[in-house]
């Protein structure tokens, strides 16, 4: 066998190649068996090297825009594109809903089961959620983010440990966790209270640590579907209310909001070309135009090079 594996080590050192030996997983008398190496050792193999390609601008002028706060961030290598009062605090409607969904889901598993209690009474945008209703976590959610029910965002707080009081409390330590100094909530969906605000650079850090989860990322990015209580005597068609989902190419969500004082607000990522970019707009009169304008501007405005632009 011992010949067999310095004939190897010949024909792949005549091939230039480099041979990696952790990546053998056994080496006897009867096989030679490799591993597949891992996509982020690929730097140290066979001088292959992975860069993070860098967004140029190319000086197109930004679009005119109305919002009161607006970031554009490259998510691959964290890079502003684009940035408009993003540390200022402001109301936040249901955007909310996007911590809401991470507190929920690092506590529920997607098949926990959830009670419907005092939420049917909450006011403003619902799913029609009835007082003893059971549902699951995953329900909820989709319930949550697609219509934005802030029925569902409550039930989800009801059933934490400490009921809503304790969620909200997770949801504040969360943020002094990510070190988001402009954010305070006081509650889980979103309605307008001088205790309840973020700013857009720390938005930006919440939708990032949600897009972490694959099973938030395809929540976000679902267009309808229909939930359905355990005991199968409730039924809810569910929409999602972001129009950028049937209209805009890339687009894979993330979360709308409005309120009076609020405004119009919308958390977008959009992929195009491998390249991954989120779009925030707060404080708007009209969110999904300036954020089609916005994305539009993303790509016809910044190219990505492998190389390094100050060399």
């Amino acid at each position: 066998m011992k010949y067999y594996l310095y004939a190897l080590i010949l024909i792949l050192s005549a091939a230039g190649a480099t041979l990696v030996v952790p990546f053998f997983a056994s080496i006897s008398q009867n096989s030679l068996t490799f591993l597949q190496i891992p996509q982020n050792y690929l730097p140290q193999v066979a001088g292959i090297e992975s860069v993070n390609l860098i967004p140029v601008n190319l000086g197109q002028k930004v679009p005119e825009l109305g919002a009161r706060s607006v970031l554009v961030k490259d998510i691959a290598t964290d890079t502003i594109l684009y940035q408009k009062d993003v540390n200022f605090p402001v109301p936040i409607a249901s955007t909310t809903k996007i911590m809401t969904a991470l507190i929920g889901s690092s506590y529920f598993k997607p098949n926990s089961i959830l009670t419907v209690e005092d939420s049917p009474e909450i006011l403003g945008s619902k799913v029609g959620l009835v007082r003893g209703e059971v549902l699951s976590f995953r329900s909820a959610l989709y319930a949550m983010l697609l219509n934005s029910g802030n029925d569902a965002a409550f039930a989800i707080a009801e059933n934490y440990p400490g009921g809503v009081l304790g969620f909200i409390s997770t949801m504040n330590k969360k943020a002094q966790e990510l070190n988001l100094r402009n954010t305070h909530f006081d509650n889980p969906a979103g309605f307008d209270s001088p205790n309840h605000f973020a700013s857009a650079a720390d938005l930006a850090v919440i939708t990032q640590e949600a897009l972490k989860d694959p099973d938030l990322l395809r929540i976000f990015a679902t267009k309808d579907t229909i939930i359905t209580s355990l005991d199968q005597k409730y039924t809810h068609n569910l929409q999602n209310l972001n129009k950028l989902l049937w209209n805009v190419p890339g687009v894979l969500g993330v979360k709308t909001g409005f309120t009076d004082a609020a405004k119009e607000n919308l958390v977008t990522l959009v992929e195009r070309d491998g390249h991954k970019v989120l779009t925030i707009v707060l404080g708007s009169d009209d969110r999904f135009g300036e954020s089609t304008k916005l994305i539009n501007w993303v790509f016809q405005n910044f190219t990505w090079s492998s190389q390094d632009m100050n060399h």
